[in-house]
């Protein structure tokens, strides 16, 4: 079985690089950052992203509570608009622990 090499204090670093995980989650963020409110379609189009892509990105941010969805992906009803917006004190909590980890903070 491999091992996986944790640094000392790597801890910090997990949550900020599971979160994160790629660039388009990153460039949804920006986005949002931008232009709340704005629905999977219309971040696929800025983006040049196919919306399967956005959709798989946007539920890890939700998942990790960085990206809100109103109505939440759960309620909304077929057809309905969902619209998504950035959790700035998420966002700005996960910036700070890798800018920790990073020795930026």
């Amino acid at each position: 079985m491999p091992r996986y090499t944790r640094p000392v204090n790597s801890e910090h670093a997990e949550d900020p690089i599971d979160a994160l995980g790629n660039r388009v989650r990153a460039m949804i963020i920006g986005y949002l950052r931008e232009h709340p409110d704005a629905t999977r379609a219309e971040i696929a189009a800025a983006l040049d992203i196919i919306p399967p892509t956005v959709s798989k990105a946007l539920v890890k941010l939700i998942e990790h509570e960085l990206v809100v969805a109103d109505p939440p992906r759960e309620v909304a009803t077929r057809g309905q608009w969902v619209r998504y917006r950035v959790n700035a004190p998420a966002v700005s909590e996960l910036y700070l622990q890798l800018g920790q980890v990073i020795g930026e903070v």
